[in-house]
This record gives structure tokens, C-alpha cells and sequence, in this order.
């Protein structure tokens, strides 16, 4: 009986499957060329331009929870750090920081999706010091979503998932209730308050494969971030060029640096947002591109037009462009990339937790500390 090592095999196999594999690539570079320029023409793409000498305060609040296995169960630790950061003629300096945690145990049900409402809720909760400080800042940029998705909505059976939801649901309601009129674009000197989220790479393909010479194709997108309605013919044929190619290399193969996307409206392409009463003013998002090597980034913000504008667009763009300084993959805003310094001790402090835990039920301390003083 023949037989063939996997090392073999491998070698034959990609002998036979490379010029094939190279020759579809090489058709979808090729592809993607013949699209950027009527993304281009059509205004779905534009260059962002820069000023020579920055001056800008920016706030960037990072968030991060950790889960530890303890005593048959589960505990976890979160955190959220504000950083601070001045800009004054090109230089950069640190201002001031702000903080809070959370440590208690939790069980199995919904773990994640728990979290990441907690997350959000101690971005909120660092936004609103920073407002009532008045400590002065151009930008405050979170790294979780403004809104609630439809994703993140919890199963009836899930008792505790639905209570950390609807509390969540209701910071976020009150902090726009209280806050809104604070901030860009309803106040005009207010700062801009942005969320950095995953790149949801698809939204502006999906656009783009609408007719927009229609009313109904155009309601996805911000006429007035520049859209070109004379040139959009050439998007006529773009399905057939599009197909095979992926969202992630359409999108990487677009964008250059110091380039970005048209805003569109998030609110359009999710059937559900919450709280509905601060989604009534509109949610928009653009993606973005640093520096040459930078990672492709997306940002949400609140409003919709004529509030929102090319000019104002392009204002958020080249700050969030001109923070990314590390130019690499994986990169953050330099204010939340400082936060994530810090927030590499949670895990340590989580393993502590643990250890105190498990220390204190061995002496009954905690027992010991409740019962105390009953005969008094």
C-alpha cells in the first residue's frame, strides 16, 4: 500500500492550486481599480486634508473586563480609564485621567454580552464626570457603541442579561436626555462625543451596491458629505464587478491614507437601536484610514444632517487620523491606547480577587465581619 506524508501532500497541493489562487487575486486587484475612481467621482471615497500646526484636546476613554474561574463559578473584573491628552503646536502632553472598576462574581448565563454592557455603562459614566467637570476637550472618543444593537438585546429566559440590559438602557437614555445639548453637533462649541467600533466593513458596500440614482438607494447616505449625483452611473455595473471580492479586501483596496468613506446613516441598516428616544436624532458612521499602514477604523456618531456637513465630517476625520500616530495594525487613538496601558493590570487585580476570595471564605471572615456585634 502507497502511502504519502501530509508534508507531501501539502507540497503537491499547492503546486497544483497556486496559479489559480494567484490568478483570481491578480482579477480582483484588478477589479478594484477599475471601482476606486467612480467611488472617487461619486464622492464614496474622498481625501482628507490635514492642518500643518495642530492644536486640539482630546479626551479617549478605553475599556476592558477580564472573567476568572473561581470557587466552581466565575468572577470578573471591569474597567474603564479617561485619559486626557493636550496638543499644542504639534506637541503632545498628558492632562489629567479618571477611572472606575468593578469586581464581583457572576454566572454562566450571557457572560459576554453582560459585559460589554458593563462596558458601556462605565464609558458613559467617565463621559458624564468629564462634562460636569467641564474639563475642556474637542473630542471624547469611546471605544464601545453609543447605541444598544439588536445584537446585544438579551432572551426573555435570561433574567439577569435582561436586568443589566435595561439598566444600561436607561444610563444611556438619561445621559443623552441631560448631556445632548452639550455636545457637537446641537452645541456648535461643544465637544464631539465618538465611538471607534468594530469596522462593519460590509455598510459601505452594501451602499454602494443600492441604486443611488433613486430617492430609496440615496436614504442610506449624507447628501451633504459631498455626494456627486452626476457620476454615479458608472455604480450601475458594480454588482458584477464586485462579486468575489470580499468586503475586507474591497475596503482595504479603496482606502489609501488619510482617506475615508462617506457618512452613512447606521440607524437605516439596523432594524433596531436602543434607547429609541436618543436614536430619534439619528446615528451615523463613516470608516477611515490613518496612515499608510494604518488599520481601517470606523467611528459612530450622533445627529444626522443638515447638522452634520462635509466640512464638520472632515474635522473629526483628519483629528481621529492625526491620533492614530502608531501607523500599524491593531493601532488605537494615542489618548485610549495610553488607557489600555493601564487597564493591563486588570487581569492581575481579577487574579487577586480571586485569591482574596478564596482566602477569606478558608478563615470565615466574612462571617465572622456580619455577625459581629449581634450580641451587643
Amino acid at each position: 500500500m502507497k502511502s504519502t506524508n501530509l508534508a507531501q501532500t501539502l507540497a503537491i497541493e499547492s503546486q497544483l492550486r497556486l496559479p489559480g489562487s494567484a490568478g483570481r487575486l491578480l482579477k480582483q486587484i484588478r477589479d478594484i481599480e477599475a471601482v476606486a475612481p467612480i467611488f472617487r467621482d461619486a464622492g464614496l471615497i474622498k481625501p482628507v486634508s490635514r492642518p500643518a500646526i495642530i492644536n486640539l484636546n482630546v479626551s479617549g476613554i478605553a475599556t476592558h473586563s477580564c472573567i476568572k474561574k473561581a470557587l466552581g463559578g466565575f468572577i470578573y473584573a471591569s474597567a474603564a480609564v479617561c485619559t486626557d491628552i493636550k496638543i499644542e503646536n504639534n506637541q503632545v502632553s498628558t492632562l489629567s485621567s479618571d477611572s472606575v472598576s468593578e469586581l464581583d462574581d457572576i454566572d454562566f448565563e450571557a457572560q459576554r454580552k453582560r459585559l460589554d454592557l458593563i462596558e458601556i455603562r462605565q464609558a458613559y459614566q467617565l463621559a458624564q464626570r468629564l462634562l460636569e467637570q467641564n474639563r475642556p476637550s474637542h473630542m471624547i472618543l469611546l471605544d464601545t457603541p453609543l447605541f444598544l444593537s439588536r445584537e446585544m438585546a438579551p432572551l426573555k429566559r435570561n433574567v439577569n442579561h435582561l436586568a443589566e440590559y435595561e439598566k444600561t438602557r436607561t444610563l444611556i437614555e438619561r445621559f443623552w436626555n441631560e448631556y445632548r445639548e452639550q455636545l457637537f453637533p446641537w452645541n456648535p462649541s461643544g465637544p464631539v462625543l465618538a465611538s471607534i467600533i468594530a469596522q462593519r466593513f460590509s455598510a459601505i458596500v452594501s451602499i454602494a451596491r443600492q441604486d443611488l440614482r433613486t430617492v430609496e438607494g440615496r436614504k442610506h447616505i449624507l447628501l451633504s458629505d459631498g455626494f456627486s449625483e452626476d457620476n454615479v452611473k458608472g455604480l450601475a455595473e458594480l454588482e458584477k464587478k464586485l462579486s468575489g471580492i470580499g468586503d475586507t479586501r474591497f475596503i482595504n483596496g479603496i482606502l489609501s491614507g488619510f482617506t475615508r468613506t462617506i457618512a452613512f446613516r447606521m440607524t437605516e441598516r439596523e432594524s433596531r437601536m436602543e434607547p429609541e428616544k436618543s436614536v430619534e436624532y439619528g446615528v451615523i458612521g463613516f470608516h477611515f484610514k490613518g496612515g499608510r499602514t494604518s488599520q481601517i477604523q470606523m467611528v459612530q456618531l450622533a445627529g444626522d444632517e443638515p447638522d452634520w456637513n462635509r466640512e464638520n465630517l472632515d474635522i473629526v476625520a483628519w483629528r481621529l487620523m492625526i491620533l492614530d500616530m502608531q501607523s500599524r495594525l491593531k493601532s488605537s487613538p494615542l489618548p485610549q491606547l495610553l488607557g489600555y496601558q493601564q487597564l493591563k493590570m486588570l487581569d492581575q487585580f481579577a487574579q487577586y480577587y480571586r485569591q482574596g476570595l478564596n482566602e477569606a471564605l478558608k478563615k470565615n471572615e466574612v462571617e465572622e465581619t456580619w455577625l459581629s456585634g449581634l450580641d451587643e
